[in-house]
């Protein structure tokens, strides 16, 4: 079965999360490297990335992956919110090879209204600062997609297509991110067979076949095509159960690491997804056409 996990609590350290994980079962996690919701540079030290590692060794977690603050907006048209994005976003790739994480996911953020060629080249700017830097190793940069509301960029596969290529034409190690909730509210319906079959098309073509890195797995509160970033439980929101156990009978989504992220007031609520989840990934992919 493809590594599952679910986003995991840093509460009482880095290591925690690799803990709880384990707990859970899990053979995947993802993690916050420090508040989602704070400008804190700080980076991550020697002694709580050795923790981590050893946690995420005896866990036996195959795949780790560490999200991105919030508060980053690569494609933004305040210079001073840009300028801070761009150096936290740095931090962020810091703590991404010091954990020898598997995966950087970022949001790619809103252009105010600026437009989509705005959006790029200021992605594309943000990048070519930090394309020197960017670490040697395991470590791939994700660009998850986007629910498409707030002048967000990343809502088509051809936008992500455009920034992975920017990325790796600059040396780095890129792919795509595909979050089941963000893309079902931006317009790609996942209801049935052919709408998946279309969707794995639209990412061979226009994000590029091997882009495909990690995925995100969620039902959605909203309707198809609303804009609106509200995940679900799984089978409990419009995608539903037919849709999601449609989506890994495409084979382009079959063996990739999936995280959860699905609403959560206790730790049952996660168990509850999990279950879900690995009675869905027990299914064999049906061959392409």
């Amino acid at each position: 079965m493809q590594p599952l996990g679910v986003h995991a609590s840093i509460a009482g350290g880095l290591h925690m999360a690799a803990l709880g994980a384990a707990e859970l079962g899990c053979t995947a996690v993802q993690l916050f490297s420090r508040s989602p919701r704070s400008w804190d540079l700080r980076k991550a030290g020697k002694n709580d990335a050795a923790l981590f590692k050893a946690a995420r060794k005896d866990a036996g977690i195959k795949a780790v992956s560490v999200h991105t603050s919030y508060l980053i907006n690569l494609s933004s048209p305040d210079d001073r919110l840009f300028g801070r994005s761009v150096e936290l976003f740095k931090t962020e790739l810091d703590a991404g090879a010091a954990l020898e994480a598997d995966f950087l996911v970022t949001h790619l953020g809103s252009h105010l209204g600026m437009g989509e060629a705005f959006a790029l080249e200021r992605i594309r700017q943000a990048l070519s600062s930090m394309a020197d830097d960017f670490p040697a190793g395991r470590l791939t940069l994700l660009f998850e997609n986007s629910a498409g509301g707030g002048n967000t960029f990343g809502r088509r596969m051809e936008e992500l297509g455009m920034v992975i290529e920017t990325a790796r034409a600059l040396g780095m190690n890129a792919g795509l991110c595909l979050d089941t909730c963000h893309a079902f509210a931006a317009g790609y319906p996942m209801r049935r067979a052919g709408d998946i079959k279309a969707l794995a098309n639209e990412i061979k073509n226009k994000a590029g076949r091997e882009s495909l890195g990690l995925i995100h797995l969620n039902d959605s509160k909203a309707a198809c095509g609303s804009n609106t970033d509200r995940h679900e439980h799984l089978g409990k929101g419009a995608i539903g159960l037919d849709g999601l156990h449609a989506f890994f009978d495409n084979a382009l989504f079959s063996g990739l690491p999936v995280i959860l992220e699905t609403p959560k007031k206790t730790v049952d609520d996660d168990r509850r997804n999990l279950s879900i989840a690995r009675e869905i990934l027990k299914q064999r992919p049906l061959p392409q056409k």
